[in-house]
């Protein structure tokens, strides 16, 4: 029986998967990205994996998060490079495929349960219209969807998170011109992703003149700080904190918008992305809904857009899987 590798490569973690063809998981292992130089030494650790080690994988699939041209890949926030030829040379791999993280993601979304998703938006769904998915994590992934025939798609993988961030009030635009001096480029991936979450939070620090909470000063330095920000807003433990997340979820908001009036996704917008399913109540709040309608002539039009939350947050993975399965070798 054939093996599949499916790989979702996200510059925080790796996530492999090694199953049957008939989906019976072998192993399943994360690593930390920023431990290994480069893709190869990580794939290499988990195929020398004791329960893995003894296996002729038959087909693969990296789902990158970065641009991917043909059979090489950039991983945007990481210094690795990948070419789909090398490593199945090297790896004794018979078929590999690369795609887009997000390209995974929209493939996966066929592969979700009813509980894997909620609503957060009933809009007017069209079945034969595009669809939309767009997620932040360590970056900010997009992709657009095209109805085929049946119940495929044509998947298209774009770079859309690194288009110009656009300020939309005074605060907005006090928050450009801090992050311009800091970085020159202001994208909306600086400020829609982990990272974004945690510049935010020092920008507010300093320009509402805040008293920083030790606590979560402490909780930032010892673990994840982006997480450690959205915790203490969750249990309204810091009232910095919580602006720091709604100022984010205003623009999280504002951004899918854009993407949606340049798609027009009647088939569903979907969020996806580790800080989506770990902050659902942030985006059932009115205010995100509110800051994704807020595009003037165009408010009405966004109100007919599904827009849905992913709350499986393997679901790069499970679209890798169904690219390496349907590859041919």
């Amino acid at each position: 029986m054939r093996k599949i590798l499916a790989t979702d490569i996200g510059g925080t973690k790796t996530l492999f998967q090694l199953s049957t063809e008939d989906g019976d998981v072998i192993l399943e292992k994360s690593y930390e990205s920023q431990g290994f130089a480069d893709f190869d030494s990580v794939l290499a650790t988990f195929l020398n994996e004791p329960s893995v080690k003894s296996y002729q994988i038959d087909q693969a699939c990296f789902a990158v998060a970065g641009p991917v041209s043909g059979r090489q890949a950039q991983v945007t926030n990481l210094p690795w490079q990948l070419d789909a030829d090398d490593l199945a040379a090297k790896f004794a791999i018979n078929h590999i495929v690369l795609c887009n993280d997000f390209e995974a993601v929209a493939h996966g979304i066929n592969c979700l349960d009813d509980n894997d998703v909620i609503c957060l938006q009933q809009g007017h769904e069209t079945v034969d219209a595009p669809r939309a998915v767009i997620g932040a994590g360590t970056g900010l992934g997009q992709a657009l969807m095209l109805p085929t025939k049946g119940d495929a798609w044509q998947v298209v993988a774009t770079e859309g998170g690194h288009t110009d961030f656009g300020p939309r009030d005074q605060l907005q635009i006090s928050l450009v011109e801090h992050l311009i001096t800091k970085f020159g480029h202001v994208s909306y991936e600086r400020l829609v992703s982990g990272p974004g979450i945690v510049e935010i939070y020092q920008f507010l620090l300093i320009h509402e003149d805040y008293d920083e909470n030790e606590q979560l000063r402490l909780a930032m330095e010892e673990g994840d700080p982006a997480a450690a920000i959205s915790h203490f807003a969750a249990n309204q433990q810091d009232a910095l904190a919580t602006k720091a997340m709604g100022l984010f979820s205003n623009i999280y908001a504002a951004q899918a918008a854009n993407f949606a009036l340049s798609v027009l996704p009647y088939g569903g917008l979907y969020i996806a992305g580790g800080i989506a399913s770990k902050n659902v109540k942030l985006f059932q709040q009115e205010a995100f809904l509110d800051s994704f309608l807020d595009k003037g002539k165009m408010s009405a039009l966004l109100t007919k857009i599904p827009i849905r939350l992913i709350l499986e947050a393997k679901v790069g993975l499970l679209g890798a899987r169904l690219l390496a399965r349907q590859s041919q070798v």
